[in-house]
Parts: C-alpha cells; structure tokens; sequence
C-alpha cells in the first residue's frame, strides 16, 4: 500500500497550504463585501477586515513558523484561529445556503437580514461543535465468542484512540474520558494510537492520571501516525511510562485472548513471500487463534489481505469520524473503513472508533468523541 500523501502532517504539505490560503483568502474577501453591501463601508467592515487579518497571521504563526514553541502557546493559537476559521467557513456556506433558499421561495430577505442569520447559525453551529468535542460518550459492543477461556463469561475491554493530548488535548478532558473508563470497570485498556502530540517532555501530570488507570490484564498499546510524525522514541517512552505494554508487531496473551499489536508502518514493510510485517505477524498466530480469540489493534482502519479471516476483532481509528462531518476534511479522504462496526467478508469484525481526543479546533460536529467498550462474551449467553 503506498503512503507517501501520509508520511507528514497535512499541515506540512506547502500545495495545501496555498489551496487553503486561497480559499481561506477568498471566502474573507467575500464576506467582506457582503457586510459593505450590507452595512456599507464603514466601522464594521473595517473590523472585519482587521480582525481577519489578525485570525490569519495567527493561524500562520502557529502552523508554519517555530516562533510559538510551547504546548501552551499552540494550544491557544491553534485554537482560537482555528475557531475562527471554522466560524468563517461556516458563515460563507450560511450566506450561500440562506441566498439560495431566498431566491427558490422568493422571501424578501435584505442583505443585512442574510448576513445576520448566517452569523448567527454560524455560532450555533460552532457553539455546538465545541460543546460535542468536549462531552465524551461511551459506545457499548457486544461480541460473542466460542473462544472465550473456561470459566470467564464476560471481558470487558475499553479501547481509547486518537486522545491527542498535549497542544490539542488538555487536562480537564483526559480527566473526563478517564473517570468513564474507571465508571466501566475494564478488564484490559487498549489505545490504538495518536495518545499524544506535541513535546512530550514534562508531561508528569498525564502519566500519572493514566498510571491510575489499572485493568484486571493491564493496558496496551500501538503507535499512530502522529508518534512518528513528532518523535516515535519519545512517543513510545511516554507510553511505556504511563503504564502501557507498547506493542509493535508483536502479540501477547492477557485474560486469556490474543492481542496482537501492528505498528503503524508494519503495512509498508514487506518480509517474506511478499507479506508485509504485520500479516506476517498475525498469520503466525494462525493455530492458535483457532482455539483462542485474536484482538489485532491497529491505528488505521485497514485490513490487510494476508490477516483476513485469521483475526477476530480488529479495532482502529485514526479517521475521528470525520471530525468535522459534514465538511470534506482531510479525514474524510483516508483510505480504509469507515467509523462503526463491520462484519468483515472473510470472517471477524472490526471496529472504527471516532476517538476521544480532536486535532485543531476543538469542535466536532455529528462524530461525537467516545470511548469504546466491548463486552466479549460466550456465545448463547443471555443478558
């Protein structure tokens, strides 16, 4: 499979930057002119105007200069400009959606009356975003299994991917989405990758709330994109400090099921008769997942031809569930699955998480953050 469109941040790629510039610079000139129209070119368009130029220094500040170093200092760059652009790109589809419904029913609409509601749906729908992307839900599964070990009825096992803590993530929403996980009482944690970003350095206070995290068979974990794009030592040095066994191409027995780790580049790896790493890796596996359930965690949703029908349950993310939804972003453009559940063609299931965490803005809109809990239970047993 070729990755090279994901071998850096999107934000790193100089195309999308000039699209995005231009299209970010359009749609300010655009409302520019709406408020003259409407208003006239006075003290208000004057304060649009500035106000948009600042927004956008800002957003250049924080994504393409190192002038703003700090986790702290990003957080807030990225997040207010962020914001602001989303309110912006939404206020752009409001006077275009308002317009076309004025000219189809004919309402006598004035110009100001069409500017003034596009800003105010513009922020509600932004109010709303920023209110979802930071009220976890938790998603319960039922699986049910042959392959469970004697005398267990039920393994409870709660996956939390895509946290992004650091410049996006802060504390008081790790807090949240851990007291969910404590609520649910799990036998096993996974973290299918992207559990930070930024500098990892000095980051004590969210070891120590994860290190209380403390399922029955322990916390595992893969890498993401996101720790190669900043530094993968570091990244798995973090993970490994908050309490979490790091699984790269490799498995584990815990609770009596198989849980096999593909690192987030095993894809691209090709190893002997043209299987990649990690289908080598789960196919050697192949005997005893025959007798004992196989839990492959991997970061992105993808399932590799040589690992199908020889694992049970996948579980990924990566996607956030589009984030943004209905908006076309770059996370709607990933190869592989989309959010939710599947039954897979060739036997086992997989499951897409939305993530808990958010990257940019801190707004999510219909793909609400979530922790996944999945009951494997044994099979014909009634709850």
């Amino acid at each position: 499979m070729n990755d090279k469109a994901y071998e850096k941040r999107f934000s790193e790629h100089p195309v999308l930057w000039v699209i995005c510039g231009a299209a970010v610079l359009f749609i300010h000139i655009f409302i520019f002119f709406r408020i003259a129209e409407a208003a006239g070119e006075g003290l208000l368009s004057f304060a649009w105007l500035a106000l948009s130029i600042f927004m956008m220094f800002l957003l250049f500040v924080s994504r393409r200069t190192k002038r703003i170093s700090s986790d702290e200092g990003r957080k807030w760059t990225d997040r207010v400009s962020g914001v602001w652009m989303l309110f912006v790109l939404f206020t752009f589809f409001s006077i275009l959606l308002i317009g076309l419904l004025k000219k189809v029913t004919g309402m006598p609409l004035s110009s100001g009356a069409v500017l003034s509601a596009s800003f105010i749906l513009s922020m509600v729908l932004v109010g709303m975003g920023i209110k979802q992307a930071n009220t976890v839900q938790k998603t319960m599964i039922k699986v049910s299994t042959s392959k469970l070990p004697s005398g267990c009825e039920r393994l409870r096992i709660v996956q939390l991917t895509d946290l992004h803590l650091g410049p996006f993530v802060g504390l008081p929403l790790l807090a949240q989405i851990l007291r969910k996980v404590r609520d649910v009482d799990p036998d096993i944690v996974v973290v299918t990758g992207d559990l930070a970003d930024g500098k990892l350095t000095g980051r004590k206070r969210e070891i120590g709330m994860l290190r209380r995290i403390r399922p029955r068979y322990g916390m595992y974990a893969v890498p993401g994109n996101h720790d190669y794009y900043d530094d993968i030592d570091e990244a798995i040095f973090f993970m490994e400090s908050a309490g979490m066994k790091v699984l790269r191409t490799e498995a584990v027995e815990a609770g009596g099921i198989i849980i096999a780790g593909a690192d987030d580049k095993d894809h691209l790896i090709k190893e002997q008769w043209n299987l990649s790493r990690s289908e080598t890796m789960v196919l050697s596996h192949e005997k005893e997942q025959r007798e004992k359930f196989l839990l492959l965690l991997r970061h992105r949703p993808i399932v590799e031809k040589g690992t199908e029908g020889h694992f049970d349950l996948q579980l990924s993310g990566h996607t956030h569930g589009g984030q943004l939804f209905p908006l076309l972003s770059s996370r709607h453009r990933i190869p592989g699955y989309a959010r939710g559940l599947k039954k897979l063609k060739w036997g086992g299931l997989l499951y897409v998480s939305n993530g808990a965490g958010f990257v940019g803005p801190p707004v999510r809109l219909l793909a609400p953050p979530e922790i996944a809990v999945i009951d494997l239970v044994r099979e014909n047993e009634r709850q």
